[in-house]
């Protein structure tokens, strides 16, 4: 795994820029005043650009995208699913039997008068940590970088896939903590399958349905 980092080195080392700031900002200022500073600039377009952006961590978004890659390699879609999965359902066990009590920012609306919130937005109150939407964006697209195979596309995914993490801050489901542990969660996730599959050699997986389908087809 170390020499996939070596290989990404310009999309880690922004990750990891962007991971420390945050764990500076968290140690640094209160909880709920930094989640009322991160949300002091709301615009009607970032509503719109964050609602659709949170989208990218959605459970459905991540099958849908990986389905897709049945049509390229199987390899691909094991990839992608299995690392969704996978991170998903620790993400699930972190909430629900590590840390069941911990809450989420509507919890604490009374303590936080003037936060700004994105109208129609179904808040949710429990299951904070870590954020399984960030998980999920991570995990995802992280490893269709990985998949590319070019450098610039790691780090350009990378950053979209903080930008939804802070999607879930924007719209108050999650505290900024929530977001980095969902991120730790799932880059852990993506370089483990992608470690695990690149050593993976089998001439079926690099099959695709489409090349499977004209085989039948012709016969």
């Amino acid at each position: 795994m170390i020499g996939i980092i070596r290989d990404y080195s310009l999309g880690f080392v922004l990750f990891a820029l962007l991971l420390l700031t945050g764990l500076l900002l968290v140690a640094a200022v209160p909880r709920l005043e930094l989640h009322v500073l991160l949300n002091s600039g709301h615009t009607k377009s970032l509503d719109t650009f964050f609602r659709l952006l949170t989208f990218l961590g959605n459970g459905w978004f991540a099958v849908i995208f990986s389905m897709f890659f049945l049509f390229i390699r199987f390899r691909y879609f094991f990839m992608l699913i299995l690392s969704f999965c996978v991170s998903g359902l620790m993400a699930q066990f972190l909430k629900r039997v590590v840390f069941p009590d911990i809450l989420r920012p509507a919890a604490y609306l009374d303590r936080m008068p003037g936060l700004e919130l994105v109208p129609g937005i179904d808040l949710h109150h429990t299951l904070a940590f870590p954020s399984g939407h960030t998980t999920t964006a991570f995990a995802v697209l992280l490893l269709t970088g990985f998949i590319i195979n070019k450098k610039y596309a790691v780090s350009g995914l990378m950053l979209i896939a903080w930008l939804a993490g802070i999607s879930r801050v924007y719209l108050s489901q999650h505290f900024l903590i929530d977001v980095l542990g969902g991120s730790l969660l799932g880059v852990f996730s993506a370089l483990f399958f992608y470690w695990y599959f690149r050593k993976f050699k089998s001439a079926w997986i690099d099959r695709s349905l489409t090349g499977v389908i004209r085989r039948n087809t012709y016969k």
